[in-house]
């Protein structure tokens, strides 16, 4: 048991050499000089409505820099999330590297779980310097939100387990673009179907439900939208957390299956 937890560290850490190395940054850089603008025009318009006297509007203004900030941060972590996932076995395949890995004593298991943690690792670190941003921006903003945004950060880290997850798991078998694009409509699938669940022909409600219950478990609200929105007397807290947990269990029984395939399965390089 030392010895894999030894081999999954050692693997996670060339992961996330590897997504360092993917030039990533370019992307986190963007992503600041487009909240920094953001930021400043939110900051002109705050002013006017400020000496306007409309309140309102300035803290819908002061509230949706936050939100923003939040949902583009959310955003790339999900393209980020899907793409690293796909790819990770396939870029191994490409440049030969997992021969010497899997020559070694090291089980197909530890190699995945070792890449899966590697990707999330720099997922979540990614995802945390955009949550202290938006923190950042509220407190000197002075914006108002309530409990539930705490839900919808542990459901932005979760999203990312999940689809980063699934499209590596389905990428032991399928190309990395269609992992990358099974693994979205996987999570777009429970909204996609809803409207069919009471469809009034019998197979096509069973093949909804069939879906619906394939898929991940969705999320009933948007919870960072409601925490700057909507002032809940009383949330479904239990119920959020229901779902976050479902998710967790959805992505490590996906890793499970992806690992019984991948045991019986021979890369072939490229």
């Amino acid at each position: 048991m030392a010895r894999s937890l030894v081999q999954v560290r050692a693997i996670a850490v060339t992961a996330f050499q590897e997504t360092l190395r993917r030039k990533v940054f370019y992307l986190v850089a963007i992503l600041a000089i487009f909240i920094i603008a953001m930021v400043s025009s939110g900051r002109v318009l705050l002013q006017m409505a400020t000496e306007a006297g409309e309140m309102d509007t300035a803290a819908s203004v002061r509230s949706g820099m936050v939100q923003n900030i939040l949902e583009i941060w959310q955003f790339a972590a999900i393209v980020l999330a899907l793409f690293l996932g796909a790819v990770g076995v396939s870029s191994e395949i490409t440049a030969k590297t997992i021969v010497n890995v899997l020559s070694r004593p090291v089980g197909r298991a530890v190699y995945l779980g070792g890449r899966w943690v590697g990707v999330v690792t720099f997922l979540w670190l990614f995802q945390l310097i955009g949550i202290l941003v938006a923190l950042v921006v509220a407190r000197i903003f002075d914006v108002r939100f309530v409990s539930t945004l705490w839900l919808g950060f542990a459901k932005m880290l979760v999203d990312t387990v999940l689809l980063s997850g699934v499209s590596l798991g389905l990428s032991v078998f399928m190309p990395p673009v269609v992992a990358g694009a099974g693994a979205f409509l996987l999570q777009m699938t429970p909204g996609l179907v809803k409207d069919y669940l009471q469809h009034p022909f019998g197979v096509v409600r069973i093949l909804a439900l069939a879906l619906y219950y394939l898929s991940p478990a969705s999320m009933p609200s948007n919870l960072i939208q409601e925490s700057f929105t909507t002032q809940l007397l009383h949330p479904n807290s239990s119920l959020y957390s229901q779902v976050l947990f479902e998710n967790l269990l959805y992505s490590a029984a996906v890793f499970i299956a992806a690992c019984a395939i991948f045991a019986r399965r021979e890369p072939r390089l490229r």
